[in-house]
């Protein structure tokens, strides 16, 4: 019951976050206001996506523990707030895409690691039943 009320949080929170990107705004008449492309933007805000899906994906699953969710979801919420930190004029220079691109890069890797970790899950289920 736990890991699918676990789940459920961790959903509701990808959702909430998903409509709260910060970056310039369309305006439908002249194209986005500061004159700059989103492209790099949209790179972001798809790699966010992909990260909190793993880490979904992984507590749905059962191969990640919900003490090792709650450690990536915090690493990915300290991402966030380095992005609107960086942000904070309506768009990212180079370098704090650069940045942002290699730490969501560096946490899904870790997503995969923790998931894939066969040591882990199987010493889990030798003791399921003992807790």
């Amino acid at each position: 019951m736990k890991k699918i009320l676990f789940a459920a949080v961790v959903l509701a929170l990808g959702f909430t976050n998903a409509s709260a990107q910060y970056g310039p705004r369309y305006d439908s008449r002249d194209g986005y206001r500061d004159g700059h492309s989103r492209e790099g933007m949209s790179d972001i805000n798809r790699l966010q996506r992909e990260a909190r899906q793993n880490i979904a994906n992984g507590v749905q699953w059962g191969t990640l523990t919900s003490r090792e969710a709650n450690m990536l979801m915090n690493r990915y919420e300290n991402i966030e707030a380095k992005e609107r930190k960086f942000a904070h004029r309506g768009r990212l220079s180079s370098r704090e895409e650069r940045m942002l691109r290699n730490d969501l890069h560096e946490l899904m890797s870790d997503t995969r690691r923790l998931s894939n970790d066969r040591d882990r899950l199987a010493r889990d289920r030798r003791h399921r039943g003992r807790f």
